[in-house]
C-alpha cells in the first residue's frame, strides 16, 4: 500500500478560514469513529466540540479561547490513553483531529492544516490489515480532503451534517462494528492476562 499524503501545494489558494473549514471537515467525518470507539465519553461531547470549533470558523480563535477549548479536549477521559490494545486508544486518535483544527483555528496555518490531514489518514490507517482493501479508507479520505478543497476553492463550504453524509463516514458507519467487535475481543483478552498475570504474582 502506498500512503499518498496532502502537501502544502494541495492547500494553496486557501484563506485561513478555508484552511480551518477543511480541517473541521475532517473532524466531523471521522466522528462516527469516536463514537464507535469512546467507552466513557457521550459521542455528542465530541459533536458539540466540533460544532462549537466551527461556530468560530471565520476568525482568529484567541489565545484564551484556544486554551479553553484545549481544557474542554483534555477533559475527555479517553485521552491520554497510550495502549492500542484499549478502544479508548483509538477514540483518543481521533481527538487528534480537532486538536489540530484548533489551532489551525488560532492561527496555525497550512502546516497545521497538514498535520490535520495527516491524523485523520492515520487514523484510518489504523485498520488496513481489518479490511480486504487495505487502502480503501485511506483512499476515501484522501479524496474526500481533496473534493472539500476543491470545493473552498470555488466557495462551496462544508458542513458538519453535509460532512457526515459523506462516503467516508458512510462507509465507516458500515465496518465499524465489524472492527469495534475484534479490537474488542483483543482488548477483552488482553485485560484477562493482564489479570492472571497479578494473580500468579499474588
Amino acid at each position: 500500500m502506498v500512503e499518498e499524503y496532502l502537501t502544502s501545494d494541495d492547500f494553496e489558494g486557501l484563506s485561513r478560514d478555508g484552511l480551518a473549514e477543511a480541517c473541521l471537515a475532517c473532524s466531523a467525518r471521522l466522528s462516527p469513529m469516536f463514537a464507535a470507539f469512546a467507552t466513557r465519553s457521550d459521542p455528542r461531547d465530541y459533536d458539540d466540540l466540533v460544532r462549537d470549533l466551527w461556530a468560530c470558523a471565520g476568525r482568529k480563535v484567541s489565545p484564551r479561547e484556544a486554551e479553553e477549548f484545549e481544557r474542554r479536549m483534555e477533559a475527555f477521559p479517553e485521552v491520554g490513553c497510550d495502549d492500542s490494545y484499549l478502544l479508548d486508544f483509538y477514540a483518543m486518535s481521533v481527538m487528534g483531529i480537532p486538536f489540530e483544527a484548533l489551532h489551525v483555528l488560532a492561527g496555525g496555518g497550512v502546516r497545521r492544516a497538514l498535520a490535520c490531514s495527516e491524523s485523520a489518514l492515520e487514523v484510518l490507517g489504523e485498520f488496513r490489515e481489518e479490511l480486504d482493501d487495505e487502502s480503501e479508507l485511506w483512499d476515501a479520505e484522501r479524496q474526500e480532503q481533496l473534493r472539500v478543497i476543491s470545493g473552498l476553492r470555488a466557495g462551496r463550504h462544508p458542513t458538519f451534517d453535509s460532512c457526515l453524509a459523506s462516503p467516508v463516514s458512510r462507509r465507516l458507519a458500515e465496518v465499524l462494528p465489524g472492527l469495534v467487535a475484534t479490537q474488542r475481543a483483543e482488548q477483552d483478552e488482553y485485560l484477562a492476562r493482564i489479570r492472571r498475570q497479578q494473580q500468579a504474582r499474588e
